[in-house]
């Protein structure tokens, strides 16, 4: 009977359909070890506040000037909700020096940046992977 199962054109879009789950979870897998590579890559620098400015939403932006450790521009922006550091305070940041546009505080710097990404990719690649496996075990 498991042979049946295996044989056709229906077994063909089946090994598709488990090939497409395999290949999300290798993105996931992948996304999650790129976020791994930043976090360990990531710089701690202390940055003077120049300016404020609040947005729709209570966010509130800072304007930044830290001492660049490569090629990095040395104003950057830190958007956040409510005010971390008053204009002409220290506070120090985190960054990856690959990504130097993205900005963190160093108390709050996410292990997995992209963490809703990678669990949304597992997501796609477990429904698919389970839709074959109970499939075959039926048949």
């Amino acid at each position: 009977m498991r042979a049946e199962a295996l044989e056709g054109p229906l077994s063909a879009a089946v090994w598709l359909i488990f090939a497409f789950g395999c290949a999300w979870l290798l993105f996931g897998a992948v996304l999650a070890f790129a976020d791994t590579l930043a976090y360990r890559r990531r710089v701690t620098v202390p940055a003077d506040c120049q300016a404020l400015n609040d947005e729709p939403g209570g966010v509130v932006r800072h304007l930044l000037s830290r001492s660049p450790v490569a090629g990095e521009d040395r104003r950057v922006l830190l958007r956040t909700k409510g005010v971390v550091a008053e204009v002409g305070s220290t506070v120090l940041i985190s960054y990856d020096p690959k990504r130097p546009h993205q900005v963190f505080l160093a108390a709050h710097h996410p292990r997995f940046e992209h963490l809703r990404g990678e669990i949304l990719a597992g997501v796609i690649g477990v429904l698919p992977i389970l839709y074959v496996l109970i499939r075959w075990v039926i048949s």
